[in-house]
C-alpha cells in the first residue's frame, strides 16, 4: 500500500515538472518575441508538442521503476531479524545455564515488545520504514510472549490469555489503520491464526476454538476488504482453512459435521461480501476463494456422509444462481462464475437423485439452458460450462445400452441439435461474442449428423449377424453421402457437396476393403448397382453444363 501511494505521488510530481517546464519555455519565448521580434530563435530547443488529455493528468505514463533495494527499506528488517534470532539464542543459553528464570523471560519479552512499539511510534514521522518494522516486530514478539506464558510455563489461564490476545489484536488493527500498513495486518493474522493457544492444556474446547477462529476471521477479513489489502485478504482467508484442517487432523477435533459448520459460515460470509461489494475488481479477487470454498465443502460432505443430502445441492444451486441474477451487469465475471457453480450443483443433484441412464437427457437440457444464458450475457465461462455439460451427456449416452435408443439417445441427439441451433443463432448476431466461422459450425454439425446415423444404424442391426451388420454401416454412410449431395445442390452450398463426395468415397473404400470379401455376388450386386445408378444421376444433375 505504501509503495502504491509513493508511486502515485511520484507520477504526479513528474507530470507537474513537465507542465512547469512547458510553461517556463512558453514564458521565455514570449519574452524573447517582445524584446527582439526581428531576431530569430535558431538555437532554442523546442519540446515536442504533446496534447495533454484528461487521462494523462491523472495517470501519466512513466517507465516502470526497478525493484527497490534501498537501505531504508531492507536494512531495518535485516537487523530486526538478526536481533530476534540473537535474542532467542541468548534466552536458550541463559535457560541452559540457569541465569534467567521462566518468569523473567516472559517479563523481558513483554518489555521488549512495548519498547519496540514505542520506538516505532516515535520514528513514524521521519523514518516510516523503520517505524513499520519495529511495530510489526513488537506485535509478533507480543504474541510469542503470550504463547510462552500460557502454554510453556502456565503462568496465565485461558481467560486472561483471551483478553490479552484481544488487546494485542486491537492494538495491531489500530496501528495498521493509523500507519496504513498492510504488513502489520498480515502479521496479526499469521500470529493469531497459527497460535490458538487459549485452547491448549485442560481447557481444550472444540466449539470455543471454532468460535474464536470465526470471530477472528470476520474481523480481519472485513478490515482487509474495507482497506483493499489484497495480500492480507488472501492470507486471512486461507489461514482459516489451514487452522481448521490442522485442528481437525492433528488436534483434538475430528472431520465431522462440526468441522463443516465453520467452513459453511466462512463461505456464506464470502458470498455476503460479494453481494455487498459493488467493485468488480475486488469481487474478482474473491472468485478463486469462492470456487475453492465450494469444492472444499463438497469434499468435506463426501467424507462425512456416505451420500450427500439432496437438500444441500438444491440450497447451494439456488443460492449461486440467485446471487448471479442479483449481481449487477457491471460485475460480469462474478455473475458468470456464480452461474456455472449453480449449474454444477444442479448436475450433482440430478446424478444423486436419478439412477437411470435417461438422467443424461436432463444434463443435455441443462447444457442448452446454460448456453442460452451464456449467449444473453456474452459469457465465455458459461459457454465453456455448457459445452462440457453437453460432452458429458454424450459420454453417458455412449456408455448406455443400445436398446435405450428412443428413451435416451434420441432425446439427447434432439437436444444436441438444439444446442447447435442456439449456438448458431447467437453466433450470427453482429454483436456476438462468439465470432466462430460458419465453416466450423458446419463441420461440427456434420459430425453430429454422422454420429446420429451410426448410432441409429447400430440400434437397427443390433440383432443381426456380424457380416451384414458391418455392411449396414457402409450402406448408412453411402445413404448419408447421397443426402448431403442432394442438400448441397439444393442450397448451392459447396461445403455440403464436398462432404457428400467425401462420405461416398469413405463408403466405397470401406466396402471394397472390409465388406466385399464377406459378401456373395448377389448382395454385392444389390449394393453396387443402386449406388452406381444414383451416382450417375447425381453426376448428371450436379455437373451438367448450363
Amino acid at each position: 500500500m505504501e509503495k502504491e501511494e509513493l508511486e502515485r505521488l511520484e507520477r504526479k510530481i513528474s507530470f507537474l515538472e513537465k507542465e512547469l517546464y512547458l510553461v517556463k519555455r512558453q514564458l521565455i519565448q514570449a519574452k524573447s518575441e517582445k524584446e527582439s521580434p526581428v531576431i530569430q530563435k535558431a538555437e532554442v530547443y523546442k519540446e515536442p508538442e504533446t496534447q495533454i488529455t484528461a487521462d494523462e493528468t491523472t495517470e501519466p505514463f512513466i517507465e516502470k521503476e526497478p525493484f527497490d533495494f534501498s537501505v531504508e527499506r531492507w536494512l531495518p528488517k535485516v537487523f530486526l531479524f538478526v536481533l530476534l534470532i540473537g535474542s532467542i539464542w541468548g534466552f536458550m543459553a541463559a535457560s541452559q545455564n540457569g541465569w534467567v528464570t521462566p518468569g523473567l523471560r516472559v517479563l523481558t519479552g513483554a518489555l521488549i515488545s512495548i519498547v519496540m512499539y514505542a520506538l516505532g511510534e516515535r520514528y513514524s514521522r521521519d523514518q516510516r520504514k523503520l517505524s513499520i518494522t519495529l511495530i510489526s516486530g513488537s506485535i509478533v514478539l507480543a504474541i510469542i510472549t503470550l504463547f510462552s506464558a500460557n502454554i510453556l510455563y502456565g503462568y496465565i489461564g485461558g481467560l486472561i490469555t483471551n483478553l490479552l490476545l484481544i488487546l494485542i489484536i486491537s492494538v495491531g488493527l489500530w496501528a495498521s489503520h493509523k500507519h496504513r500498513s498492510q504488513l502489520i495486518l498480515c502479521l496479526i493474522g499469521t500470529g493469531a491464526y497459527l497460535f490458538p493457544f487459549i485452547f491448549a492444556g485442560d481447557e481444550r474446547n472444540e466449539w470455543l476454538f471454532y468460535g474464536y477462529e470465526l470471530v477472528l476471521f470476520f474481523v480481519l477479513m472485513t478490515f482487509s476488504t474495507l482497506k483493499r489489502y489484497r495480500i492480507a485478504w488472501n492470507i486471512h482467508y486461507y489461514l482459516l482453512y489451514f487452522s481448521l484442517f490442522f485442528f481437525a487432523a492433528f488436534g483434538v477435533g475430528e472431520v465431522t459435521l462440526t468441522v463443516l459448520i465453520p467452513f459453511a459460515i466462512q463461505h456464506a460470509y464470502i458470498l455476503l461480501l460479494i453481494v455487498l461489494n459493488r467493485d468488480e475488481r475486488v469481487s474478482a479477487e474473491m472468485i478463486p476463494a469462492l470456487v475453492t470454498g465450494s469444492f472444499i465443502l463438497l469434499g468435506l460432505l463426501n467424507d462425512i456422509y456416505a451420500e450427500i443430502p439432496l437438500l444441500y445441492y438444491v440450497a447451494f444451486a439456488a443460492v449461486y444462481i440467485g446471487v448471479s441474477f442479483i449481481e449487477p451487469k457491471e460485475k460480469k465475471r462474478t455473475k458468470d462464475v456464480l452461474l456455472v457453480l449453480g449449474f454444477l450443483h444442479v448436475l450433482l443433484f440430478l446424478f444423486e437423485w436419478f439412477e437411470y441412464d435417461w438422467r443424461f437427457v436432463l444434463v443435455a437440457i441443462e447444457a442448452n439452458a446454460l448456453l442460452w444464458l451464456a449467449g444473453r450475457r456474452e459469457s465465455y465461462v458459461s459457454f465453456a460450462g455448457s459445452f462440457l455439460l453437453m460432452m458429458f451427456s454424450f459420454l453417458g449416452m455412449m456408455t448406455s445400452a443400445s436398446e435405450d435408443f428412443f428413451s435416451v439417445e434420441l432425446p439427447i441427439f434432439i437436444f444436441a441439435f438444439t444446442y447447435v441451433y442456439v449456438f448458431s443463432r447467437f453466433n450470427k448476431e453482429e454483436s456476438s461474442f462468439l465470432d466462430v466461422s460458419t465453416t466450423t459450425v458446419k463441420v461440427f454439425l456434420t459430425g453430429l449428423v454422422m454420429f446420429f446415423i451410426l448410432r441409429l444404424t447400430d440400434f437397427i442391426v443390433i440383432d443381426w449377424e456380424y457380416t451384414p451388420r458391418t455392411t449396414a454401416f457402409t450402406v448408412a454412410i453411402a445413404t448419408l453421402s447421397i443426402g448431403y449431395l442432394i442438400y448441397g445442390e439444393s442450397r448451392k452450398d459447396v461445403f455440403y457437396r464436398w462432404v457428400g463426395i467425401s462420405f461416398l468415397a469413405l463408403a466405397l473404400v470401406k466396402f471394397f476393403l472390409a465388406d466385399l470379401v464377406f459378401l456373395d455376388f448377389t448382395i454385392r450386386a444389390m449394393i453396387l448397382i443402386p449406388i452406381g445408378v444414383i451416382g450417375l444421376v447425381l453426376s448428371r444433375i450436379l455437373y451438367k453444363k448450363k
